[in-house]
């Protein structure tokens, strides 16, 4: 059996009524962009990163596989980081009970074979369709959800430039899962925390921080 690789985390810590908070909030493909500048392979270091918004502060939470170097960073904001540090997950055993956060865009595929709109995935909308999709994660990735709470969160994309017909930026929406969960299978739910769970990781999906209950 393969050891679990070693996990990094970095926290960039800003107030909530900053700039930086509000490009954070408006649009993550420039906070992805932001990201990407402390690694030189972005794409091995399997970057998950989430920005929340905590009371009066801005937490920029980056996870990754290999240690980041954020050098390139400019000064005033290398000044607001903490770390990078090992992530030490806690001791997971089946039934252990922990809190959890996730963001993420529930969706599912459309289309068949023969379909023009093969491939294509349809967002999920009501909040059972949403509730059905996590626990369907939560069984694929060795957990159970026990109680959740959920929030809808909304911004832009400047990468593609998508308007509505009024002009004004098309919105990307998520939905960010607060609860606690059961572990079931420790090896698998290891790896979901080390590989995110959904799509669109890119775009600042699937990163599930996890805390003692």
């Amino acid at each position: 059996m393969s050891e679990s690789p070693e996990l990094f985390i970095t926290a960039i810590h800003v107030p909530a009524d900053s700039e930086f908070s509000a490009v954070a909030s408006w649009d993550y493909y420039k906070i992805h962009q932001l990201v990407s500048k402390g690694y030189t392979n972005p794409r091995n270091a399997r970057i998950l990163f989430r920005f929340d918004i905590e009371g009066d502060a801005g937490i920029l939470f980056i996870q990754s596989r290999s240690e980041p170097d954020w050098s390139p960073l400019d000064p005033s904001l290398r000044s607001l980081i903490v770390g990078p540090r090992k992530l030490d997950l806690p001791l997971l055993e089946p039934g252990i009970r922990l809190r959890f956060r996730l963001l993420a865009r529930p969706s599912k595929r459309v289309g068949d074979k023969l379909s023009q709109y093969r491939g294509r995935r349809r967002p999920l909308i009501t909040e059972q369709e949403q509730r059905d999709w996590l626990d369907r994660k939560a069984e694929a990735h060795g957990f159970s959800v026990e109680q959740c709470i959920l929030s809808e969160r909304v911004w832009y994309d400047s990468k593609k430039g998508d308007t509505l017909f009024n002009g004004m930026p098309k919105p990307i929406v998520g939905i960010q899962f607060d609860g606690t969960l059961a572990v079931a299978r420790p090896i698998i739910f290891r790896e979901a925390v080390s590989s995110g769970i959904g799509s669109q990781k890119a775009y600042g999906f699937g990163l599930l921080s996890i805390a003692p209950v």
